[in-house]
């Protein structure tokens, strides 16, 4: 019996990749996707759905305009991914943005906002360590951590004013180290052809491969940042429309 004949049943999982869709730099086998990686093990699920447009041509001899032909004029395929687990470069596509790698370093005298006590202020860059704030007399007053400013949370480079020196001049500046991180600004990626490759792994038959090239990805639905509701799903669609 040929392999195409044999019947199985599908109850799959496997990892999913994404790629960035190429046709100078890929190879057609792999649906000309470059640049590729997997998004987790917390794929929820990934559905294709087939679609066809079609548009009937109507007869014009009998006076009863009866249906004459059929023309298929677009075909579709709908690809849907939901997913628990993801990294920074697949949320960063998720939110038309782009993932941008900060390397770790330091700074020297960030300006901070005018600040009363009881104030919060942050810095530029997360995960602090090394804070020095002084003011911007021509002799700078040194604040002095746990009576002048409190570091809440180092990882957030979230800070509170406790209190000033009897006499002090703005803006206050603070020098720090800070560790590398992933940076997303949304909305300032264009739109970029990618694609998808799943290697399904069956549990009851044969394992398939799937190549889904062409696709542009954005998040339908919200995504709950703060919510009671299990993990936030990080939704995907993608729409590929054939020639």
């Amino acid at each position: 019996m040929a392999i195409q004949d044999t019947p199985f049943v599908y109850s799959g999982q496997g990892p999913v990749m994404i790629g960035r869709y190429d046709p100078v730099k890929g190879k057609p086998d792999n649906g000309f996707l470059v640049d590729l990686y997997r998004i987790g093990c917390g794929t929820r699920t990934l559905t294709t759905t087939v679609s066809r447009e079609t548009k009937t041509i109507m007869e014009s001899c009998s006076g009863s305009r009866l249906p004459l032909a059929e023309l298929e004029t677009s075909k579709s395929l709908n690809v849907a991914l939901s997913l628990v687990q993801f990294n920074g470069r697949t949320l960063a596509a998720a939110l038309l943005g782009s993932a941008i790698e900060q390397v770790a370093g330091t700074v020297t005298a960030e300006p901070l906002p005018s600040l009363a006590a009881g104030d919060y202020f942050t810095t530029r860059h997360p995960k602090i360590s090394s804070v020095v704030i002084k003011d911007s007399s021509p002799t700078p007053t040194p604040y002095i951590e746990g009576a002048h400013y409190q570091i809440e949370s180092a990882q957030h480079a979230r800070l509170k004013l406790l209190a000033h020196p009897a006499t002090h001049v703005e803006p206050l500046r603070i020098d720090y180290a800070h560790d590398g991180y992933t940076n997303i600004p949304a909305f300032t990626a264009r739109n970029v052809e990618r694609g998808i490759i799943f290697n399904g792994v069956n549990s009851v038959g044969q394992n398939v491969r799937v190549i889904v090239p062409r696709i542009s990805l954005a998040m339908s639905g919200d995504f709950g940042w703060i919510t009671e509701r299990p993990p936030t799903e990080v939704g995907g669609f993608a729409r590929v429309v054939g020639d």
